[in-house]
Order: structure tokens, then C-alpha cells, then sequence
């Protein structure tokens, strides 16, 4: 196994061509006080974190209780006895939170988070409810009533609002644990490839440990050997790196025994293990672990694009979608007439696109540009700043004043409620594509219109117009294949501060 191979000090990675194009240097044994330093801003940061995520939750839960404490009084419920019942509650309900890990550095922002949330709450309140059984519990119904739903409302929205914040500082290049790749080349290309793509990052690599080819490596000695000197490899390059995370690329060609020696190194110690069996377009929520006779095994569920899970996301879209008309029917007022003052035409545009499996539709929007805009249209093709089928112009002389601020704060998409309403959308899903677009597409990119087209989705929330084809793809394609109810609503969540502060809006 290969010396240390510096990735550079960019949060989000560079391509993976440019870092691994040259043969890696040999390590030095000298570390750096820039790792080092690194190092403790992490640390610091995880820790502030953590106790950030537990005060909020306390809140929460003193906010959830002091709720079903008000509303058991106004209902006649002795105070006294309910409030011995309500500090039970308020300590349980945390204890179940910490148990069930929530607010450690390597839960935050992750996909289980909210899942372990839900979990903890529900177990605090059924040990309640089964003590109830032996000791009369004063206020039993007001906490199901109230304190469950306002607590869990509360928790959740905390957990949004720092999953943003999360996303932000991460962003910026903050908050990042560092990781060391640890594989072939090939697959270290791939994992940093994929770090380097990510919407949000999520770590900043800070080295790599590069495998010898098989056939040389057996050459060289026994297994035994060889998963000992790479076990050496890689603490010297946690050490000289400072690394909070160590990331296995691929599987080792000396098969488990690397793995299993590798954590009993790094159990003593702060650093987690990751493995990453490049696995790509394929979401957590596909994955299901087994074991047999200690074999490992990994389950992949084949997507589905029909049954209950996708009728729940119509209803949601349907109520969502209705409550939105009705609440928004007095802006639209108000944008109608800005349009119409601002210059001839209609206030709505249609367009015909393409939704699910083909079927094509008439997509409402406000008009942002002149009437004459698709006759103009022509002469600018050349000109496009878009990722290549899809066109964009920066300054696109056809906008019109009022339609550049409908464009920059996606207000111009609004009526599409309707288009949502009526079933031709979804309020979560891939853009929708002009026909002359799904021309273009390749078969594997056909299957963007497996599921219907969305309002917003992973690439609104991703940069829009400044993504390239290919990344938009990826998103869209990823999306199609792993997409769920929660994944939706954090999609729903992120749109609100792309709408806040655009990224791409043109």
C-alpha cells in the first residue's frame, strides 16, 4: 500500500482526474499545523453542534409540555398531580432522545435523523402510556392530545432549521470532518468524484491511501502481512492528516480481514470507519443489511414507481397544493396587475412539456417575458448560457422588468399549483422538460419521466441553471429511483431558502 497522496484543500473536493493524475508522493512523517489546526476547528464546531441540537430539543419538549399543562388546566386537571406527570414525561422523552443518539456529530444532518427522532418520541410516550397501566397517570390524554404533536412538530422544525444552517456552514467549508480514501485508484477516483459532486458536502478530503494491483501485492507476502502493513499505512496516514474519517473505496482484494483489522484499529479512537462499496444513485432508504453465518449482505430494493407510497404523495400534493391557491389568491392579484401594467399580453403562460411517461401537458405560468418572446427566440439560440439542451440567457433581452423579479424569487412558477392540482404535476419532482429536450434524451435519461414532473425539486434546489447537463441528470435520476415522503419534505425545506437567497434563478 501507497505512501500519503495529498486531494488538496478545497471543501468540496476538485475532479478526481486532476488529484490523482500523478503518482503520489511518499509521506512525510511530519505533520502539519494546518491539519492540526483543522483538526480542532472541527472538534469544536461538533461539540457546538451537539449541545446546540440538545438545547433546542429541551426546549421543545418543555414548550410540548408546558402546552398540555395550560390546556389540562383550562380542562379541570389537577395541576399538582399533572405536573409531577409532566417532568416524568419532559425527563423520559429526553433520555429516549439521547439514547436513540440524535445529537451526536455523526447522526446530525444525516438521513436517519429525523427517523430517530420520530423513533424516540413514540417509545417515550408508549412507556408513558404503559405506565398508565399500573399508576393512574394525571394528564394522560393532554400529552397524547397536545404534547405529542406540538413536541414532535417542534422537534422536527428544529432539526430542519439546524439541518439548514448544516447545509450552509458545510457550503462555506465549515464544519467538514476530514477524510482519508482508502482503496484502488479507480475507486478512490470514484468516491472523490462523488464527494466532489455532492449538492451539500459533506466532507473534506484530506488524503488518500492508495492499494497495490492484487497480483503484485500477493507476490509481495502472505495476507496476513499485507493487511498488517496496510493497517500500518493507514494509522500513519490518520496521524499525518489528522483525519476524523477513514473511507474504504471498494472492497480490499484481501477481502474481509482488512475491514474487520481496520475497526479494531480505530475503536480506541475518534476516528469512524466508512465503507463505501460505490454504490451510485442507490439512496439509503433502498439499502437493507443482513447477515449470514457473518457474511455481510447488502439488499438493494428495485425502485418502484407505482403503489401507496406515490397515492400518499398525491393526497399530499392535492391538500398542499389547494391550500396554497386559496392562501396565495390575493398575491396573484396583486402579480396579475404588475404584469399587465408592466407590458402588453396575457398574465399566464403556456407551454406544452413533458410529464410522466411521455404524456405531454400545457404548464401555467406568469409571463416573464414580451408577447413576442418565441419569435425573438431564434437569433439568441447562440448565445445560450444553459448546460447545453437546456437554454438559458443570463440577460435575456425578452424579460420583461416585473418578469426579471418574478424570475429571481421563482414566483413565476406559482401557477403550476393548478398544474399540480389537477394531477399533470407534483409539488416534489424532476424539472419539467420541453419536448424538444426529451428529444435529446438518451434511454438512461428517459427515465426522468418515470414519475411526474415537480414545482421544485433536486434540481431547483441544487443551482438551477448553473448546473451542467450531466449533474442535472444525476439529480433528477437520483431522485426518480430514491425518492420518499420525508425526502420530499426536506426538498420543500431547502426550496424556501433557495427562494430566499436564489442560486441560478436567470
Amino acid at each position: 500500500m501507497s505512501a500519503v497522496s495529498d486531494i488538496g484543500r478545497s471543501p468540496a473536493g476538485i475532479r478526481a482526474l486532476d488529484l490523482l493524475s500523478a503518482s503520489p508522493p511518499k509521506a512525510s512523517t511530519r505533520i502539519n499545523a494546518e491539519d492540526i489546526g483543522q483538526k480542532v476547528a472541527y472538534t469544536t464546531w461538533a461539540r457546538q453542534q451537539v449541545h446546540a441540537h440538545q438545547l433546542t430539543d429541551f426546549v421543545a419538549i418543555l414548550v410540548a409540555i408546558a402546552a398540555s399543562e395550560t390546556v389540562g388546566a383550562v380542562a379541570g386537571i389537577e395541576p399538582t398531580k399533572s405536573g409531577a406527570a409532566g417532568i416524568s414525561l419532559a425527563v423520559l422523552w429526553f433520555v429516549a432522545l439521547r439514547l436513540r443518539r440524535t445529537s451526536e456529530i455523526r447522526t446530525v444532518g444525516c438521513n436517519a435523523e429525523l427517523g430517530r427522532v420520530l423513533v424516540a418520541t413514540f417509545a417515550a410516550f408508549g412507556l408513558l402510556a404503559v405506565a398508565n397501566g399500573f399508576v393512574d397517570v394525571h394528564g394522560l390524554r393532554m400529552y397524547l392530545i397536545v404534547g405529542l404533536p406540538s413536541g414532535l412538530l417542534l422537534l422536527i422544525a428544529s432539526r430542519l432549521f439546524w439541518q439548514r444552517r448544516l447545509d450552509a456552514e458545510r457550503a462555506a467549508g465549515r464544519g467538514l470532518p476530514r477524510a482519508l480514501i482508502v482503496g484502488a485508484r479507480r475507486d478512490i477516483e470514484f468516491v472523490v468524484e462523488q464527494i466532489a459532486n455532492a449538492s451539500v458536502p459533506k466532507y473534506a478530503v484530506a488524503g488518500a491511501v492508495f492499494s497495490h494491483d492484487a497480483a503484485t501485492s500477493e507476490a509481495m507476502a502472505p495476507t496476513q502481512t499485507l493487511a498488517a502493513n496496510r493497517i500500518n499505512a493507514v494509522s500513519e496516514a490518520i496521524a499525518i492528516r489528522n483525519a476524523d474519517v477513514v473511507i474504504l473505496a471498494g472492497y480490499p482484494s484481501d477481502g474481509g480481514e482488512f475491514v474487520r483489522a481496520l475497526s479494531w484499529q480505530l475503536e480506541n479512537g475518534p476516528t469512524e470507519l466508512v465503507l463505501a462499496w460505490c454504490l451510485d444513485s442507490v439512496d439509503r432508504s433502498r439499502i437493507r443489511f443482513d447477515t449470514a453465518n457473518g457474511v455481510p449482505l447488502m439488499h438493494v430494493t428495485t425502485p418502484t414507481f407505482s403503489g401507496g407510497k406515490h397515492r400518499v404523495k398525491r393526497a399530499m400534493d392535492v391538500m398542499l397544493a389547494g391550500i396554497a391557491l386559496l392562501v396565495l389568491a390575493p398575491m396573484f392579484g396583486v402579480v396579475a396587475l404588475l404584469i399587465r401594467r408592466d407590458s402588453a399580453g396575457p398574465v399566464f403562460f403556456r407551454q406544452e412539456r413533458v410529464g410522466v411517461d411521455g404524456t405531454k401537458f400545457s404548464m401555467i405560468k406568469f409571463r416573464s417575458m414580451t408577447q413576442t418572446a418565441e419569435a425573438e427566440l431564434a437569433p439568441l439560440l447562440q448565445k445560450n448560457d444553459g448546460n447545453g439542451v437546456l437554454f438559458k440567457l443570463r440577460n435575456d433581452p425578452r424579460v420583461t422588468r416585473t418578469g426579471a423579479l418574478l424570475r429571481r424569487y421563482s414566483l413565476d412558477e406559482l401557477p403550476q399549483l393548478w398544474n399540480i392540482l389537477v394531477g399533470d404535476m407534483s409539488i416534489v419532482g424532476p424539472r419539467p422538460p420541453l419536448a424538444c429536450e426529451v428529444e435529446q434524451y438518451s434511454d438512461q435519461v428517459q427515465r426522468r419521466l418515470f414519475i411526474k414532473p415537480g414545482l421544485t425539486g433536486p434540481w431547483q434546489v441544487g443551482g438551477r441553471s448553473d448546473l451542467s447537463w450531466d449533474e442535472s441528470v444525476r439529480l433528477d435520476l437520483h431522485y426518480v429511483e430514491n425518492w420518499s415522503i420525508l425526502g420530499d419534505l426536506r426538498i420543500m425545506w431547502r426550496t424556501v431558502g433557495a427562494v430566499v437567497t436564489p442560486v441560478g434563478a436567470y
